[in-house]
């Protein structure tokens, strides 16, 4: 009897391994590119019979991390920590775009009190204390694209690293006489009437991706239905914020717990119509990282890109396609022609196979 019921034990802790197994864990941050709040509020997730769990993290670092030790099996992260992740050899793949900045939908902005005459330009900055998030984040690296642009050195201003969240505060105080803030940050910053906006940072960063989904390489494999389905989820997310995006806003506001007089004008990035990303920015990305000393270059990069980007695409977001149907984008057509800062050459000579 003691070996009948030891038995039985066995065979339920089984079952609860295998159901535990079969939820998908993913971590996201409160940001407003992050669109898991929006699949998960559409019903996308059940739609494709996937049971997944959302897990919130306030740090990309934080939610990497879960990801590397098993306990998550997918998050989004920029082009930063994505080239960072693939010069260690790490198993993953790099899927999705999640979401991508233009002209029409800017990412950042560098801004200054509402009262201030002295700085009308970015120059102005010359002898400023400026707020940025850190070394080696996103906003560290588009100011040397920022600087090139405009003609400046780097130490033309002093940095001053701060959270999104306490930079309205340390603006207002005069503490720093601008800060480099992302949204929803920089709604919240003007609506508390702490800054307003000098420029966007498109004006030196036409356009990049600012996030894409990575999963588990040993996930996705041993899961091919599953991880192409939360590819076709991400993929429709995109489509409906870009199709929806007053409703997407009011969405994501809620899950930020953000008030509605933030959400309703809060700016929004652009989703690419068919995942992919765009692999010229993936470049200028990683030559702006050797040239900012944040990176080694690769002993073969090409042959990264294709490990990490281009075969998974082909993998998983390609097959994804062709049961949801390709679909006619004009933004990203029409920013895929500009050459970016850091491309030592054409943007043609980065396209990956379903740009060209």
């Amino acid at each position: 009897m003691k070996i009948v019921s030891t038995l039985v034990l066995l065979v339920l802790l089984a079952g609860r391994q295998i159901a535990a197994a079969d939820t998908i864990n993913i971590g996201y941050m409160p940001v407003i590119n992050q669109s898991e709040i929006v699949a998960e509020a559409t019903g996308l997730y059940k739609k494709y019979g996937l049971d997944v769990k959302l897990h919130r993290f306030q740090t990309g670092p934080a939610a990497l991390q879960g990801l590397l030790s098993g306990d998550l099996q997918m998050v989004e992260a920029g082009g930063v920590p994505m080239l960072n992740l693939a010069a260690q050899n790490l198993p993953l793949y790099f899927l999705v775009s999640g979401g991508i900045n233009t002209p029409g939908y800017p990412a950042g902005a560098m801004m200054i009190r509402p009262d201030d005459t002295s700085i009308k330009s970015f120059q102005d900055l010359k002898g400023k204390k400026v707020g940025q998030l850190g070394k080696g984040t996103i906003t560290y690296l588009w100011l040397w694209n920022a600087t090139a642009h405009f003609h400046m050195k780097r130490d033309d201003f002093q940095e001053i690293f701060v959270p999104f969240p306490q930079m309205g505060g340390l603006l207002a105080s005069k503490q720093v006489d601008a800060v480099y803030a992302w949204p929803p940050f920089d709604t919240m910053i003007a609506d508390a009437g702490q800054g307003r906006i000098l420029v966007n940072d498109t004006a030196w960063n036409p356009y990049a991706v600012v996030n894409a989904m990575i999963v588990r390489k040993e996930w996705a494999d041993r899961n091919p239905v599953e991880a192409q389905a939360l590819v076709r989820v991400a993929i429709e997310t995109g489509r409906w914020i870009d199709d929806h995006s007053d409703q997407a806003r009011a969405m994501i506001g809620a899950g930020l717990g953000l008030p509605a007089k933030v959400y309703e004008k809060m700016r929004m990035f652009y989703f690419p119509r068919n995942g992919y990303q765009l692999m010229p920015s993936i470049w200028d990305f990683y030559y702006l990282m050797i040239k900012a000393g944040q990176l080694q270059p690769y002993s073969d990069p090409r042959a990264v890109i294709r490990k990490y980007w281009i075969e998974p695409a082909q993998r998983f977001i390609t097959p994804a396609l062709a049961k949801i149907g390709k679909q006619p984008d004009p933004v990203v057509a029409s920013v895929l022609k500009v050459r970016l800062m850091n491309l030592p050459a054409a943007p043609e000579n980065y396209y990956a196979p379903w740009e060209r």
